[in-house]
């Protein structure tokens, strides 16, 4: 699977954070036809191992529905406000973020998914981004990887 540079496209960065429950609030951020960069953290989305946010995850998918008419397109782009300390916690932020990408499969405007950042600092951290994309990749075959170098 090939990875995508970042610098290489033009996506205007929006935190997720305006997603929970506050649609009129990410609406007004999206124009017509705009690429967007949408930073989503680990903590919104999971509270711990195999236990998500569904409310934050319903609400997140909402915003990226009503998105649709405007034909915007995304890319989530997954964030942790902590260093990541262990291949475990990369591989249950893979497992969050796979769990993510159900939750928003019927959203038509998903262009793909950011290689987390937090991944790089981390031992194996080639194997852990080749986990990543392979884990999303299983049931998302038409998202596109995105790295930012």
């Amino acid at each position: 699977m090939e990875i995508i540079s970042l610098q290489n496209e033009n996506f205007t960065e929006i935190a997720a954070a305006c997603v929970d429950g506050a649609r009129a609030e990410f609406s007004q951020k999206i124009e017509k036809g705009g690429k967007y960069r949408l930073i989503v953290a680990f903590s919104d989305v999971a509270f711990g191992a195999e236990k998500y946010n569904e409310s934050f995850l319903a609400s997140l998918r909402e915003n990226l529905k009503s998105a649709e008419a405007l034909l915007a397109n995304f890319v989530i782009s997954p964030f942790s406000k902590n260093a990541l300390s262990s291949i475990d916690d990369a591989l249950e932020m893979t497992a969050a973020f796979k769990h993510c990408a159900r939750r928003i499969k019927d959203c038509e405007n998903i262009v793909g998914f950011e290689i987390p950042r937090a991944f790089s600092s981390l031992e194996r951290a080639d194997e852990l981004v080749e986990n990543f994309m392979q884990e999303l990749a299983e049931k998302h075959p038409k998202y596109l990887f995105f790295r930012e170098k």
